[in-house]
């Protein structure tokens, strides 16, 4: 019985208190200003995202629509954005300034940061640790070699390509051969160094984001040929040498491969774009929300997610005789209209009848 309540209680402590999980060779991720944000944590947070769009009430702030699709090459589309943390994507109060962005379909279309002037586009990356290992990776059918390097990372520790080639510049001078050669090229593919070759070392200061000259432990280097060619950063870990991971751009791969090959939103051809209550309701943003009622009215029934909130039944009479449902519009995150409140009415046909409100004003056809 000791035993059992002892297993119980293990099981019920925090994550943080558990043992880290194995560090993966590779991870895909994004850079949104300083935070990394893996894949897998992205995904949680579109799962998340698109659940609550069968439950958040019309007025929560997320989830949210996002209508700057052209971001992403996108047109003639609305997307809908969710928080997104670097981890614990659960449901919570705070919003942060990072958020995922997702079709009707719940399909991860990317990341953006929100700024005083607006929505930007994160960088979209893949991290690769064992860089012998690399060398023969290939990502969305693209060899690892031919993707453009953008930096080098060890968790929060970051240095671009730039920063590193104008330290290698600024500071040639303070160069000086390896004496162990063999033990720091071994951390590099073959074919990006030649032991006949004449490489050279610097000591850096472990800081995130800043590269500077130290003449103390050397536990951070940053590895040149003699013609300044950069084969990267390595780290002291006890007695041995790691090399830093590297950090290649995504983003063109990526949106090549899975955005841009997604399948379009078709369906309600007659669809018209509307105004409620000074708000302008396009085609692209009801089509997108009607994708979406459609298919979780499809669930209910079949009785799958019997949980859901909407599609919800309501009172309006637009057809006697004819039950209506009520399903959230969500408004974009920066919407200056105070309104938020506002569902379209369909069908159980799924036809839109509609858009209702709080305010007693409707819109019918």
């Amino acid at each position: 019985m000791i035993a059992l309540t002892v297993l119980s209680f293990l099981t019920l402590l925090p994550l943080h208190f558990a043992k880290p999980a194995p560090r993966k060779s590779f991870t895909e991720m994004f850079k949104c200003k300083l935070n990394f944000i893996s894949m897998d944590q992205a995904q949680k947070a579109v799962q998340l995202g698109c659940s609550q769009m069968q439950v958040a009430l019309p007025t929560s702030l997320f989830p949210a629509s996002f209508i700057e699709s052209e971001l992403f090459d996108l047109t003639n589309i609305v997307l809908f954005t969710w928080p997104v943390f670097p981890f614990d994507n659960v449901l919570r109060e705070d919003h942060g300034r990072n958020r995922v962005v997702f079709d009707s379909s719940c399909r991860l279309v990317g990341l953006i940061h929100i700024k005083p002037t607006g929505p930007e586009r994160c960088l979209h990356l893949m991290e690769v640790e064992d860089l012998n290992i690399a060398h023969d990776f290939e990502v969305y059918n693209t060899r690892w070699t031919s993707l453009q390097l953008y930096g080098y990372k060890y968790d929060n520790e970051f240095y671009s390509k730039n920063s590193v080639e104008e330290f290698v510049n600024s500071n040639f001078k303070s160069f000086r051969g390896i004496k162990k050669k063999k033990e720091i090229l071994d951390l590099y593919p073959s074919e990006s160094t030649n032991l006949d070759s004449r490489y050279l070392a610097c000591t850096i200061l472990p800081e995130p984001g800043v590269i500077k000259l130290t003449r103390m432990k050397k536990i951070r280097r940053v590895v040149i040929s003699s013609n300044k060619r950069i084969i990267g950063i390595c780290r002291k870990k006890e007695i041995i040498w790691k090399p830093l991971a590297e950090l290649r751009y995504l983003d063109d791969l990526y949106r090549a491969n899975v955005v841009l090959k997604r399948k379009p939103e078709v369906g309600f051809a007659k669809l018209q774009s509307m105004n409620y209550n000074g708000i302008h309701l396009s085609v692209f943003m009801l089509r997108s929300h009607l994708i979406m009622a459609c298919n979780a009215l499809t669930k209910k029934k079949m009785g799958i997610d019997l949980d859901l909130r909407y599609p919800l039944r309501t009172n309006i009479e637009a057809i006697p005789d004819r039950p209506m449902l009520t399903w959230p519009l969500r408004i974009p995150e920066n919407s200056f209209h105070d309104e938020r409140d506002i569902r379209l009415v369909i069908d159980e046909r799924c036809n839109l009848m509609g858009v209702t409100s709080q305010n007693p004003k409707s819109s019918f056809p």
